[in-house]
């Protein structure tokens, strides 16, 4: 009788296995530099593929850190740190602009004229002021497009 494909002996071929632990030491060092390995030539692949730009930072059960790049690890980190930086900046100067834009409507509601003040007093007030205005609302745009180029 027949058997069928199924039931057939499996070659020597790649054979899944269940995901655990590895207990022995030794053994895991080993696991470990196979897997790392794999993984980097994954990278390398994805990179190939996509064109993206990939860092990878591990650690091996010993404590000693192994780093991958495509094109350099440094260099992607770099440009990481710089634009979470920048971003963060930009961020900061949007809040702050935001907080003046706020501050000079107070202060312009807050104004209150007597019945002293000539027009033309007035009107050079009010120049000065929509200038002020222009200004704040000039920088605002300003902060807000450097957090879109980010």
């Amino acid at each position: 009788m027949r058997r069928r494909k199924t039931e057939e002996k499996m070659g020597s071929g790649k054979k899944k296995i269940e995901i655990r632990r590895v207990e022995k030491e030794g053994q895991r060092m080993v696991t470990f530099s196979k897997r790392r390995r794999g993984l980097f030539n994954k990278a390398r692949q994805l990179r190939s593929l996509t064109g993206a730009d990939i860092a990878i930072l591990t650690f091996s059960p010993a404590g000693r850190p192994y780093t991958h790049g495509e094109p350099s690890f440094d260099a992607l980190v770099d440009r990481y740190l710089n634009t979470a930086a920048a971003g963060e900046k930009a961020e900061e100067g949007c809040e702050a602009a935001a907080a003046n834009h706020h501050r000079l409507n107070s202060w312009l509601d807050a104004l209150q004229f007597d019945a002293s003040d000539s027009i033309e007093d007035l009107e050079i007030l009010k120049k000065g002021l929509e200038e002020i205005a222009a200004k704040v609302a000039e920088k605002i745009d300003d902060v807000f497009v450097d957090s879109l180029l980010v």
